[in-house]
C-alpha cells in the first residue's frame, strides 16, 4: 500500500539506479592529521574510483563526509572524466595547506592537491573558486598562494557576499555553463553559522544561514553542468540531530533543484 505521506527516505533505494547517488564517507583521518576531532577509516582511493565510475555512467555523486580531505579524491574523479572543470569550495577556510610529512593528505590540504594536480592545468578554462571564505580563518600565506595561481583561482570573501550569497553564486554557475565546464560544488558545512550547524569539527561564530545553505544547494541542483557535490566536516559525535537534519535539507534542496531543471527542460 502506498502511503499518502511519502518521506524522502521512502524514495531512496540501495542501488545505483537513480540519477543522483548518495555516498556516505565517514572518514576523518585527515581531520586528526589537522588536529581536529576524528572517527573513521582511510578510503581515498576507493572513493576516487567510485566517483569516477559514477560520473562516467552519467550519475551525479553526492558525497557526505567526514573530513574535507575527501574533496580531492572527489575532484580527481571529475578530472578523470572531464576536459574542463569549475570547482567551487563553499567554505570558511581555504584548505590549501601543504601536505604533512610523508606527503600525507589531511582536511586542510584537498584544494592544494587539486591546484598542484597537472591535469588541472591542461585547460586554461579550469577554475577553482573559494566562496564565503572568512578572513579571520585564513592565513595570509595561503591567500598569497592562491593569488599566485591566478587566473586559475579566485577568492570570494564572506564579508562581501554575506547579505546576498545567491547572486554571486549564480554568476559563477552561469560563467561555468557559458564555457561548457563541468562543475564540482564542495560544501564544507562549517561555513554555516554554528547556531544552525553545531555538529562540525570547527564551528563558525558567523557564517551562512541554514536557508542560504539550502538555497545554494537548490541553485547547484538546477544546473545540468553540476556533475558532483560533496558536503564535508559533519561530526555526529559532536552533535547529531540539528546538523543531521540540516544536511538532509541541503541534500533535499539539491534534488529539488535538479527536479525543477528536468521539468523545465521538458
Amino acid at each position: 500500500m502506498i502511503s499518502d505521506d511519502i518521506r524522502l527516505g521512502d524514495i531512496i533505494t540501495e542501488d545505483d539506479n537513480g540519477d543522483i547517488i548518495l555516498l556516505g564517507f565517514p572518514y576523518d583521518e585527515g581531520v586528526r592529521r589537522n588536529n581536529g576531532r576524528i572517527f573513521g577509516k582511510e578510503a581515498h582511493q576507493q572513493l576516487e574510483e567510485r566517483v569516477t565510475h559514477l560520473i562516467r555512467n552519467n550519475k551525479i555523486p553526492f558525497v557526505v563526509g567526514g573530513g574535507n580531505d575527501q574533496s580531492y579524491p572527489n575532484a580527481s574523479g571529475l578530472l578523470n572524466n572531464s576536459k574542463s572543470i569549475y570547482v567551487i569550495n563553499i567554505d570558511a577556510h581555504l584548505d590549501v595547506r601543504p601536505l604533512k610529512e610523508g606527503n600525507k593528505a589531511h582536511s586542510g590540504s584537498p584544494f592544494r592537491q587539486l591546484i598542484e594536480d597537472e591535469r588541472f592545468h591542461r585547460n586554461p578554462s579550469n577554475r577553482f573558486i573559494e566562496f564565503a571564505s572568512q578572513g579571520s580563518q585564513c592565513s595570509i600565506e595561503h591567500v598569497n598562494y592562491l593569488r599566485s595561481k591566478s587566473p586559475l583561482t579566485n577568492i570570494i570573501w564572506y564579508q562581501t557576499i554575506r547579505d546576498d550569497p545567491l547572486t554571486p553564486f549564480q554568476s559563477i554557475i552561469k560563467s561555468a555553463e557559458e564555457q561548457n565546464c563541468d562543475i564540482f560544488v564542495s560544501f564544507d558545512i562549517d561555513s554555516i553559522i554554528s547556531a544552525s550547524c553545531p555538529g562540525v569539527s570547527a564551528p563558525a561564530s558567523v557564517g551562512l544561514s541554514a536557508q542560504q545553505a539550502c538555497d545554494l544547494a537548490f541553485i547547484a541542483g538546477q544546473s545540468f553542468h553540476v556533475k558532483l557535490m560533496d558536503m564535508s566536516e559533519y561530526n555526529p559525535i559532536v552533535e547529531e540531530y540539528r546538523t543531521g537534519k540540516l544536511i538532509t535539507l541541503i541534500f533535499y534542496h539539491f534534488i529539488l533543484g535538479r527536479a525543477k531543471a528536468i521539468r523545465d527542460s521538458q
